[in-house]
């Protein structure tokens, strides 16, 4: 008999969580393949392994275990009672914080996540597999300890239209029926070759929890380790790129008007060392009059003959020479630069190879601090996943062209391109945005955000008011987990010369 009823949701999971704490260890802690999954693990890894616990509850038995073989254990968890009890009796390095909010300081040798993942919604498991991706370094190995869907859920009609996983299951857990995501076993392994994981053990096991009313669980232990690096995803990518984007002033406002930015100040730092820097595609001039603010002068390169006034306008005295002209095609000389950044533009460009190729043209890799940095979305990107979702289909309706943008495939050819030309010193790193919706009524922030994001690309399409009535149901869902933002995140690539000539 169940006494209560736990919502989706971090919150709940952490008050779930402190309430059961000791009590979970003797209800699941004498669990035969969960000891044999961690000794297989433990026969993969080397000496002193650095690894990661997600969720690692009471510590036992799988931070106790590895960090009795003499591993570099760091466990989180949201419960601070939890982390109290792992404190007092495993070595190592443990963290009361929400996965989702976690931001790791280094890469892991592996990862653990048994059974953690249940009260995130789809959308946030399938942005924690990815970050658990980038948290591995290369070769790294995540072992996965979940229920499939298909062991709980057999009713079709409650599963997704990709058949591959449910929201909203009221799932048993220890006398409370705790609303959950489930995914089918298909689902996870799309979901981590989505990642760049190679999948390298599926293993099932039927456990008998301990305590009162507890049915016996068939649970599935996954193991994949990290072959692509996760910020070119999802995979596999695609073999022609879309055709570029369209992007108006009168779109773009009323979007950046609710955009909170974290890559400006990072890109600022990445460049802090940099003299002649130049901005492609450089919107109102932000950064390049940061840029010469802080070292006499910056260079702006912009198409957009009123964006380009703006900048004049708006340069408040800093030393910024503004040009027009296309990332195509730009007019300076050889190697004038020792620093190129692009920030948010190469979906909007007509070549890119040729884009890529002219911004290493116009960098001198001889130069002490040679960087071209690029700024794209992250694979989990909500505002293009649900303009994907929303807009996508209804756009190719009307072309046989490629209608879902794919941020990962800009940044692997950005890769590609920039090796080839011996900036092949390639680093990538995930950086956080958001637009914010603070509308109380839900409706009216549904609205809203239906109206802007369509609008951001599709402004002229002929079908934009069929793509905001789509949007509706896509939104009203995601505002039901995220309420009041919408994620914007980012990844920067920075490309070093490989050779110095």
């Amino acid at each position: 008999m169940t006494d209560d009823i736990i919502p989706l949701g971090t919150a709940a999971a952490e008050t779930l969580f402190d309430k059961v704490n000791i009590a979970y260890e003797d209800a699941y802690g004498n669990n035969p393949a969960v000891e044999k999954q961690v000794q297989d693990a433990i026969s993969m890894l080397g000496d002193k392994a650095k690894i990661l616990d997600v969720g690692c509850g009471t510590g036992v038995p799988v931070s106790s275990t590895l960090s009795k073989a003499g591993h570099d254990v760091t466990g989180i968890d949201i419960s601070q009672k939890m982390i109290d009890i792992c404190r007092e009796r495993v070595k190592g390095s443990f963290i009361k914080a929400d996965m989702i909010s976690f931001q790791s300081q280094q890469q892991f040798d592996a990862i653990f996540a048994f059974f953690p993942l249940f009260h995130l919604s789809y959308c946030s498991t399938h942005s924690m597999i990815f970050k658990f991706a980038s948290w591995l370094k290369p070769g790294g190995l995540l072992f996965i300890a979940t229920i499939p869907a298909e062991a709980l859920v057999t009713d079709e009609s409650l599963y997704d239209s990709s058949k591959e996983y449910v929201e909203g299951c009221e799932a048993p857990f220890m006398g409370n029926l705790v609303t959950s995501t489930l995914l089918t076993t298909q689902g996870w392994h799309h979901l981590f070759q989505q990642a760049g994981f190679e999948i390298t053990a599926t293993v099932y096991h039927t456990f008998q929890p301990n305590y009162t009313s507890a049915a016996p669980e068939h649970q599935m232990f996954l193991t994949g380790r990290r072959c692509h690096h996760p910020f070119l995803g999802p995979y596999p990518l695609p073999s022609v790129r879309p055709p570029p984007h369209q992007l108006s002033e009168e779109a773009w406002e009323p979007f950046a008007k609710r955009l909170t930015r974290h890559e400006f100040d990072a890109v600022l730092e990445i460049i802090k060392l940099n003299k002649e820097v130049l901005d492609v595609g450089s919107g109102h001039g932000e950064l390049p009059i940061a840029v010469a603010k802080k070292v006499g002068k910056a260079y702006a390169l912009e198409p957009n003959t009123g964006r380009n006034d703006l900048i004049v306008n708006h340069r408040d005295g800093a030393n910024v020479h503004v040009a027009k002209g296309t990332a195509e095609a730009i007019p300076y000389s050889d190697r004038k630069f020792d620093a190129v950044v692009a920030m948010w533009i190469l979906h909007y460009v007509d070549d890119l190879e040729k884009s890529l190729t002219e911004m290493v043209r116009v960098v001198d890799p001889a130069a002490p601090n040679a960087r071209i940095i690029i700024v794209q979305g992250a694979p989990d990107n909500d505002c293009i996943n649900l303009m994907n979702e929303a807009c996508g289909p209804i756009a190719a309706r009307d072309t046989d062209a490629p209608t879902i943008d794919h941020q990962g495939f800009l940044l692997a050819k950005a890769c590609e391109v920039f090796t080839a030309h011996r900036f092949g010193d390639i680093s990538l790193e995930r950086v956080n945005a958001y637009c914010s919706f603070p509308d109380e009524d839900l409706s009216i922030r549904v609205s809203c955000a239906a109206s802007i994001l369509a609008n951001l690309w599709y402004r002229s399409h002929p079908r934009l008011e069929e793509m905001k009535k789509a949007f509706v149901p896509v939104l009203e869902k995601f505002f039901a987990d995220k309420p009041f933002q919408i994620g914007d995140y980012g990844v920067i690539l920075v490309a070093k010369p490989t050779v110095k000539p």
